[in-house]
């Protein structure tokens, strides 16, 4: 187990939640009346300088509730009990105390948590590239971080060693697993197929799959891919060998965690659905059909589950708290990829510059068309977890403004991973790393911030 600190006290709330009482203790509540405006005055986000994390605050648009986030992590809704006093709503244990106003803004945040206190000062972009990569240093990152604006590469580091081998240093051409990042181009494999007439998003699991359970039948495409299908997160671990059938078997003996199309549930064995409609469709292995649709014509061609011919040192070895493990690649996978537990749902393999072609491709609608690609990108489904809307494989932000933001993250025992786009802007930022370390989320963020305000 890692070391506890006052963020991860924060991160543990999202898994302890319904642990907390939100009760007074019989005292009446302080009711004090919000608007949008009067909640400008906090928004902003928040360093927390000893561990170098990002505590952001925020409300949505048209909205008189405020919220707190850090990396990775579900929001937390803040109750106003005091003058700029919060609690969080689902526990009163939990405060954040808002001070030092200067020009119509305040500095800093006072964190009060059981047995735990700490300030963060408000992020006044004094953030550079030269900075940050400082930080990463000091931090032993272990990984590859790459910006790029349209065609041009603002900043490409490798950090940290990618296996004991002799040579073992990342380097920028570094191969790593992307984890859930896959999401996006199984989606993109959907779309796709229909821009050839071949997949609606409105087919249900019946006509794909046969012997479908009533409680699943009526369960779509456009569920599966923006996780609202009520499926639960998995049946299985990622290396676990498993035949179609009996995946299928158990995935419709799973009881639904929620009404098909009602909630967000974040959903992995819908993704690895997902892969097998696109067999069924298309006629190709999954990856064979990524790889003809979307791989090549991107030029990606270190990008992939085994198609790739992968050199013996070019694939990173994950890390546990310092311990080297196999390469993803050498894992319990079949001769064709992964099994179904994490097939079309994670696991691909590929490096930084690839994905930069990856977010070119998107841009250019070299892949899919420009229409498709506004549906690809578009915010369909709105839920208050880690993003404010998911698309089709994407957290989808700020919709409507100039800053709009595409993004998705990927994390396992061993790797963390870190895709955003702002497409208006033609902003693309790469981190890739293979160690499971809370602050990797927080590196796409700080760059944003200073690339946003320039």
């Amino acid at each position: 187990m890692k070391k506890a600190n006052a963020i991860l006290l924060l991160l543990m709330l999202s898994f302890s939640a319904m642990a907390f009482s939100c009760t007074n203790n019989g005292k009446p509540k302080t009711t004090i009346k919000t608007t949008q405006d009067s909640l400008k005055q906090y928004v902003g986000e928040y360093v927390y300088e000893k561990e170098d994390y990002t505590i952001r605050i925020y409300t949505k648009e048209n909205d008189t509730k405020l919220y707190l986030s850090v990396p990775a992590q579900s929001p937390f809704e803040l109750v106003a009990n005091g003058e700029h006093q919060f609690s969080f709503k689902i526990s009163e244990d939990y405060k954040v105390e808002f001070k030092n106003l200067e020009n119509g803004v305040f500095k800093e945040i006072f964190v009060t948590q059981p047995d735990v206190t700490f300030t963060a000062f408000r992020n006044e972009n004094r953030d550079d590239l030269t900075s940050i990569d400082k930080k990463l240093i000091a931090k032993n990152f272990s990984g590859v971080v790459l910006v790029a604006k349209n065609d041009s590469i603002l900043f490409n580091k490798a950090y940290g060693i990618k296996n004991s081998e002799e040579n073992g240093l990342n380097d920028i051409n570094t191969v790593f697993d992307i984890c859930s990042i896959t999401k996006q181009f199984t989606a993109a494999a959907i779309l796709k197929l229909s821009m050839q007439d071949k997949i609606s998003v409105t087919d249900n699991l019946s006509k794909y799959f046969d012997a479908v359970p009533n409680d699943k039948k009526d369960i779509t495409i456009y569920q599966l891919l923006t996780h609202s299908s009520g499926l639960k997160v998995g049946i299985g671990g990622d290396y676990d060998a498993i035949t179609e059938e009996k995946f299928l078997k158990k995935v419709f003996r799973s009881k639904l965690i929620s009404p098909v199309g009602k909630d967000f549930n974040y959903s992995n064995m819908g993704y690895s659905l997902l892969a097998l409609i696109i067999e069924k469709a298309s006629g190709m292995e999954y990856e064979t059909f990524l790889n003809e649709a979307i791989f090549k014509p991107s030029k990606m061609y270190h990008t992939g589950y085994v198609i790739p011919q992968w050199k013996n040192n070019e694939v990173a070895n994950g890390f546990l708290n310092g311990t080297e493990a196999k390469k993803p690649n050498e894992e319990n996978w079949s001769k064709k990829g992964p099994y179904l537990n994490l097939k079309g749902n994670g696991g691909i393999l590929t490096r930084a510059s690839d994905l930069l072609l990856w977010s070119q491709a998107i841009r250019d609608n070299t892949v899919l068309d420009e229409q498709t690609t506004s549906t690809y990108l578009y915010p369909h489904f709105e839920f208050n977890g880690m993003y404010t809307h998911y698309g089709y494989g994407w957290g989808i932000e700020n919709n409507s403004s100039e800053n709009k933001l595409v993004l998705h993250g990927g994390a396992s025992d061993l790797f963390a991973s870190d895709l955003w786009i702002y497409p208006k802007k033609g902003i693309t930022i790469v981190v890739l790393s293979n160690t499971m370390d809370e602050y990797v989320y927080s590196i796409a963020s700080r760059i944003s911030n200073f690339l946003l305000a320039k």
